[in-house]
């Protein structure tokens, strides 16, 4: 009986992809005759603020992400997980546990809570900031839960709100930017979990690590909650709940973007933020690509957008309920045009490294990119098939097919490149892999976003080794040495070049910059971290060259070219790394 019951879902993911070729066309039709909105003029920044930053589009060229003196700008930075709303009680029957850190930003003024090693990380605190500032970090992408943003519906919980803005206060202080995501994993917390023994195939699910949508945008229709092939999203609860979100069932989605309303309205001034990402992860449910990308996902994206900033690309629907492809979404009178968004393709693309989209626009706003989650050999098909990252099989263009096809990938859309999430299980071959996925972010100049910053238990992902549940309950335990090592590395701040070429080693600490520049651009800046010794050279056409050492022993270049090419370079030298692990 459950397996028909999956039936009507997988019927209306096939006819999803059917009428895809014939609906969409209207909104390719929209997009186009409105063409592109011009990219707003930046305001003069507040003092102490951080510079804006937009999405450039050269003519011909590849769109990056730049700053208010059109410098090709690179953002690196890491992931922490304290504004999650993880599952937080030991008792399985609590139904709806309040969250286990607090949310009241008094309660980090000055001082940090007590972390709790059975959660899944420890909380977020001001030292956090400094310490990515300090390790070379020019930005943060910050996780949010939706159920903590709106845990009753149409209720925004302005402590959260807060809180949030607490911690972008923090980053402005150490000089971090921060990308706003709208977080989740297998949809939600309340999808449910099993009372009896699961189908066969099937195991319980630790719902620990299922966060995301409130309780009452949690529509699962009694599908059961149960994981299969040893993955959460692969689950009955989940597939449903997802599929009632892109179809907006009673509203949900209209509630959504209400929610990222709320943060917009709150940070439209603040060039700190860098923008949103509206959605992690999308799951497609039981629909099909490019069918759900297409008459989805991206057309979500667009109403999003529209709503925030008022470019209005889609046609006026009404709202809801089912909103078809070329609706668009009302003006809330936001009018947010500074900000970034930081689009996310469906999960799959990040199961095959390949696009699952037909790469049609978007929208007529500007400040597009296109976030990547790159996972090569941990959740692509060869995992699966439980191969070895040295012996895999899959992906056929290794590494490099991730980052190749998003190129013109993005340029479908507009859009610019960003690596909002990489990472790997710790040992040698994760250092391997870690490596592997940093050399192409340096070949195809893209920033990145490291998971995770700080997480708990034995195996974490994190920068840090992690508390024990058998363990005091420290904030965090010492930087591993391994990822100091790749991590912690020597690149190019802003370039006005956009073709800038670059390569860090971290094995002898030596760098290398080629660049070209006319008389009058603006200058390359280069930060070294503390860990790399190595004598600073520069050479070419530059007017003039400076190395400025900062308290923390890192430095930063700053080469200003006089016209055609120049160099800056960092020679070999031992890495001096201060982690324990």
């Amino acid at each position: 009986m459950r397996i028909r019951a999956y039936l009507p879902r997988v019927a209306v993911g096939l006819l999803v992809l059917v009428v895809a070729a014939s609906t969409y066309p209207g909104a390719v039709a929209v997009s186009l005759v409105i063409g592109l909105t011009p990219a707003p003029a930046t305001s003069s920044p507040q003092p102490g603020a951080l510079p804006w930053l937009h999405v450039e589009h050269p003519n011909r060229g590849q769109p990056y992400i730049a700053d208010d003196r059109g410098r090709m700008v690179m953002l690196h930075g890491a992931i922490p997980q304290g504004l999650i709303d993880f599952y937080s009680s030991a008792d399985p029957s609590v139904v709806d546990p309040p969250a286990f850190y607090p949310i009241d930003p008094a309660a980090y003024e000055g001082k940090c809570p007590d972390n709790a090693a059975f959660m899944p990380a420890p909380p977020l605190c001001q030292t956090d900031l400094a310490h990515m500032t300090a390790f070379g970090f020019n930005s943060v992408r910050l996780p949010l839960s939706w159920s903590l943003l709106e845990p009753q519906r149409g209720k925004f919980n302005q402590l959260y709100v807060d809180r949030i803005a607490q911690v972008v206060g923090w980053a402005r202080a150490a000089g971090l930017y921060v990308i706003v995501d709208m977080h989740q994993n297998a949809y939600s917390r309340f999808v449910g979990r099993v009372s009896t023994p699961p189908l066969p195939g099937g195991a319980a699910v630790q719902l620990r690590y299922y966060t995301g949508a409130p309780a009452w945008a949690t529509i699962t229709d009694g599908f059961p909650p149960e994981a299969y092939l040893n993955h959460r999203e692969v689950n009955p609860a989940v597939l449903e709940a997802f599929s009632n979100f892109w179809y907006d069932r009673s509203g949900i989605q209209d509630e959504y973007i209400a929610a990222i309303a709320v943060l917009a309205k709150r940070f439209k001034d603040d060039s700190t933020v860098v923008g949103y990402s509206p959605f992690n992860e999308p799951l497609p449910g039981w629909n099909l690509p490019p069918g759900f990308e297409d008459l989805l996902l991206f057309p979500f994206y667009r109403r999003v957008i529209d709503a925030i900033t008022g470019v209005g690309d889609g046609l006026p629907c009404w709202t809801g309920t089912y909103m078809p492809s070329i609706c668009g979404y009302h003006d809330f009178g936001i009018h947010d045009l500074h900000h970034l968004f930081f689009l996310e393709a469906g999960l799959l693309r990040e199961v095959t490294d390949f696009p699952t989209h037909l790469g049609l626009p978007v929208s007529s706003f500007t400040n597009l990119v296109l976030s990547l989650h790159a996972y090569t050999h941990e959740y692509t098909f060869d995992a699966f098939a439980q191969q070895s990252p040295d012996k895999a099989t899959y992906p056929w263009g290794g590494y490099e097919q991730s980052y190749s096809l998003a190129e013109p990938e993005a340029r479908a859309i507009k859009a610019a490149i960003f690596v909002s999430e990489f990472g790997f299980p710790p040992g040698d071959i994760g250092n391997r892999v870690i490596a592997n996925q940093l050399l192409e972010m340096e070949k195809h100049r893209v920033g990145f976003a490291f998971w995770t910053w700080k997480e708990n238990g034995d195996g974490n992902w994190s920068m840090f080794v992690g508390a024990k549940p058998t363990t005091p309950m420290e904030t965090n335990g010492c930087l591993k040495s391994s990822l100091e090592r790749l991590l912690a590395r020597v690149y190019p701040l802003a370039s006005a070049d956009p073709n800038v070429t670059y390569h860090y080693d971290p094995g002898t600490g030596a760098f290398s910059l080629e660049a070209r520049g006319r008389p009058g651009d603006a200058a390359t800046v280069v930060y070294i971290p503390s860990e790399v010794k190595g004598e600073v050279a520069a050479g070419g056409g530059l007017f003039d060259h400076s190395v400025d050492v900062n308290p923390d022993g890192s430095r930063i270049v700053t080469a200003s070219p006089s016209g055609g090419g120049f160099s800056v370079s960092v020679s070999p030298a031992p890495v001096v790394l201060t982690g324990c692990a």
